[in-house]
């Protein structure tokens, strides 16, 4: 089982949003890639299409402090 860390706070752009495409696209069987983000959009819309359209389990939580931890992993 692979484990992969993408901290995107504070810099959410276009080029961000790629490079979370291509790990989550990457991700093989059993793996799991965890993202931590502070951008409202990216976590409802963004980051979810980008699950369903590799086909990979989503699961959100926020935290104290604004930040979100966004789990993507295989079916």
């Amino acid at each position: 089982m692979t484990k992969k860390n993408i901290d995107i706070t504070g810099k959410v752009s276009p080029y961000c949003l790629s490079v979370v495409a291509k790990e989550a696209k990457a991700l093989k069987q059993s793996g799991e890639l965890f993202i931590t983000c502070d951008n409202f959009p990216a976590v409802t819309s963004t980051i979810p299409r980008i699950a369903q359209n590799e086909g990979l389990l989503i699961e959100t939580h926020k935290s104290s402090d604004g930040h979100w931890m966004i789990r993507l992993a295989r079916k």
